[in-house]
């Protein structure tokens, strides 16, 4: 079985990832760990910015790749094939291209953390996934944990 294990890197990621490799442990054959950071500014038509903006977007990246990294290792050790990646585009499309890409036979990901409000006005990837997605999507709490 092919897992995409979706993080947003967020304040419950060390408790998700614990929790997804646990059952990935049991039923992967290989895992791709995907962290979508938001688009390239000038790709949305955006000015990128001063030299100091783009340095420090790259030094966030960079960051959260060598994060994965590190986790994609940590799944290894456990013996599970892992794969780390860090996107940029937009969320949903990005998951549902990497998805098709791989093959994915589920999406793995963490509750959504966000309020109502914010659920309301701006929309819930994990929702939009469920609806989207070309296999099944496995939502983990990760609050209940705290």
């Amino acid at each position: 079985m092919k897992l995409l294990v979706l993080t947003d890197l967020g304040a419950h990621s060390d408790t998700f990832f614990t929790d997804a490799r646990t059952w990935a442990a049991r039923f992967a054959d290989w895992v791709w760990i995907v962290h979508v950071e938001d688009p390239d500014p000038a790709f949305v038509g955006f000015d990128a910015g001063p030299q100091e903006v783009r340095d420090a977007i790259a030094r966030d990246i960079r960051d959260h790749h060598r994060r994965l990294e590190d986790e994609a290792d940590a799944w290894r050790e456990h013996g599970i094939d892992t794969t780390s990646l860090v996107i940029q585009g937009p969320v949903l499309e990005t998951i549902l291209a990497e998805a098709a890409k791989i093959e994915a036979d589920a999406i793995v990901m963490g509750a959504p953390t966000h309020g109502r409000w914010h659920d309301l006005l701006l929309g819930n990837v994990a929702d939009s996934l469920i609806r989207k997605a070309p296999c099944p999507v496995l939502v983990i709490p990760t609050a209940a944990h705290d």
